[in-house]
């Protein structure tokens, strides 16, 4: 509302306003004075608006990690799924992977002694 239309209180004819017109636009600025204020003060709120943006901040971070939790355990399943008969058995190729890599250690460990030696 710009300053001519708050200061004019003739009406649309020429004709002073009456009171009725009067109180109508008394309420109507103060219908936009309490509108304008409130949003001020939500403005101003900073501690409000830290909680209500940690509180946001929080529930994202919980679920994250649901959603980690939730695809570890898939993964977990479909490792283990892939690495045993359906009697729960360990498959020979996971079984070999799990002898090569205990050779592999063994062989770092005694090229690491033999060095240590020298």
């Amino acid at each position: 509302m710009s300053t001519s239309e708050s200061t004019d209180t003739s009406s649309s004819n020429g004709e002073k306003p009456d009171k009725e017109q009067l109180e109508a636009q008394i309420e109507q600025t103060r219908e936009q004075l309490g509108e304008t204020v409130e949003a001020l003060t939500a403005k101003l709120d900073v501690k409000g608006r830290t909680k209500a943006r940690l509180g946001e901040t929080k529930d994202r971070a919980v679920e994250q990690v649901h959603v980690a939790q939730k695809r570890a355990v898939d993964l977990t399943h479909q490792a283990k799924d892939a690495a045993t008969t359906d009697e729960g058995k360990p498959k020979p190729a996971a079984t070999a992977g799990a002898v090569g890599v205990a050779v592999a250690v063994v062989a770092l460990l005694a090229l690491s002694i033999w060095r240590k030696r020298k």
